[in-house]
């Protein structure tokens, strides 16, 4: 660490707040869902803890999903309920708070990692160009296991690596520990358990590696022990988990690419004037470069691929990148107005991989006429046709427990009879599914239209 920094020791937090105000800013200006297991993984789940009623996806009814980041969820949700706060976009907002405070704390954790392996100039360097990274401001604040996993692994490193330079029973546990943690939110964090023990085990740091087993331990416990209240035998979700994804690979069916495909993925994501120094700081092949190239390794070898799961990448590249970049800036700059115009610079030029990861569909518009459906109170049942079962129509956004109806555009013919039910008194329509001649034909009349959502009700019947 670098006694002679002329920042304060507040900037890092000051970013870390900074940025997580940025992270709620971003998902506000782009709500919606990026992927669907936002709704049915944590926000469909947790409202169900907190309401009494929710959409099941059949993650949950297979049991590959533990209860740990719902049950804190559905805490929150329940608090806000009894503080009479009920609207789904405010009780969102809440859930966006809390996902952004957790990678404040990722942000300091990412800030003291850089800081002991490069300097505390690279470090503020590192937390800078994180926060306004596009690529990652597009999940910071979103609840997707991929992206709340971030924090812990970050954690998890950061004590590893003075696991490996003290040789601590501490440090170890505490590296475990929050391993553990991001298993337990995303069960593909363990391959970080990897390069975390070869790391170890290189430098004979045999308290360190008891030390993790006994952090790793008591988190595995601790997951049995939830799992069998929960599920009714220990582990259930972890073995389920398993034996879906690899032994049978049943996540092949929602699609398979190449080995290659994340190469020009990660490049699309990341900010071009960092690439030559994540080269420089990837020679030096300690442990952030090992965990690095491991876990790109291993997501290239399965067969179903997905940019989501590029999230634990990001703020390591940035991480790798920083000591030699700020080293770079150091050396060629002197004045401190300059360097901090071309700081700016860097952390400006991670906003444009925002413009390629952008998704095609937020489903913003069908999202909002959900919310619109669910607060008018006439409304007694919705059938939503043209939209994926599992993509938006849950009753967080909802909001309502009535009858749920939602048919895909090849088997909206389903509906048919649906239709003329009168429990049904909504119709929420996506794109052209259905024909306006045909709703109207059944009964109903334009409520509001939101793009190419439309929202339909039942007529008044004529008064006579």
């Amino acid at each position: 660490m670098k006694s002679s920094s002329p920042f304060e020791p507040a900037w890092e937090r000051r970013i870390a707040v900074a940025g997580a105000l940025l992270a709620v800013v971003v998902v506000a200006l782009k709500r919606g869902r990026q992927h669907p297991d936002e709704v049915f993984q944590f926000l469909e789940p947790a409202h169900g803890l907190a309401f009494g009623y929710w959409l099941v996806a059949w993650e949950w009814v297979e049991g590959l999903r533990n209860w740990v980041v719902p049950g804190v969820l559905g805490g929150i949700l329940a608090l806000c309920g009894r503080m009479g706060l009920e609207h789904p976009w405010a009780l969102a907002t809440v859930v966006w708070v809390c996902c952004a405070a957790v990678q404040a704390w990722g942000t300091l954790a990412l800030f003291r990692l850089v800081e002991e392996r490069d300097g505390r100039e690279a470090a503020l360097l590192a937390a800078a160009v994180h926060v306004t990274w596009g690529g990652w401001l597009l999940y910071a604040a979103r609840p997707l296991a991929d992206s709340l996993s971030v924090a812990p692994l970050l954690g998890a490193l950061l004590w590893a690596w003075r696991a490996r330079a003290r040789d601590g029973l501490r440090e170890g546990f505490w590296s475990g520990l929050l391993l553990g943690m991001a298993f337990v939110v995303r069960y593909p964090s363990a391959v970080f358990g990897v390069p975390i023990a070869v790391s170890l085990l290189a430098a004979r740091r045999w308290r360190s590696l008891a030390g993790g087993a006994l952090g790793v331990g008591a988190v595995l416990l601790g997951l049995g022990l939830l799992d069998w209240l929960t599920w009714g035998a220990p582990w259930h979700t972890l073995w389920k988990y398993f034996e879906f994804n690899i032994l049978s690979g049943g996540s092949a069916k929602f699609g398979t690419k190449p080995g290659w495909w994340y190469l020009p993925t990660l490049a699309g994501m990341v900010p071009l004037l960092l690439v030559w120094h994540f080269g420089r700081g990837l020679a030096r092949w300690d442990l952030l470069g090992g965990s690095f190239v491991f876990y790109f390794g291993v997501m290239s070898l399965l067969a179903h691929k997905e940019v989501r799961f590029l999230a634990p990448l990001l703020p390591l590249f940035v991480a790798i990148a920083a000591g030699p970049a700020w080293r770079t800036l150091s050396q060629r700059v002197r004045s401190r107005r300059v360097m901090g115009g071309l700081v700016g610079v860097y952390a400006l030029s991670s906003l444009a991989a925002a413009t390629v990861q952008m998704p095609d569909g937020l489903a913003t518009d069908e999202i909002d006429a959900l919310v619109f459906a669910g607060q008018d109170a006439s409304l007694t049942g919705l059938i939503v046709a043209g939209q994926k079962e599992w993509n938006i129509s849950g009753r967080f956004y909802l909001r309502r427990d009535v009858p749920l109806l939602v048919r895909p555009e090849q088997r909206v013919r389903e509906l048919d009879g649906a239709l003329t039910e009168p429990q049904f008194s909504h119709v929420l329509v996506n794109g052209t599914a259905l024909g306006a001649p045909h709703v109207e034909a059944a009964g109903f009349c334009v409520l509001r239209r939101w793009g190419r959502a439309v929202l339909w009700r039942r007529c008044p019947s004529p008064s006579t």
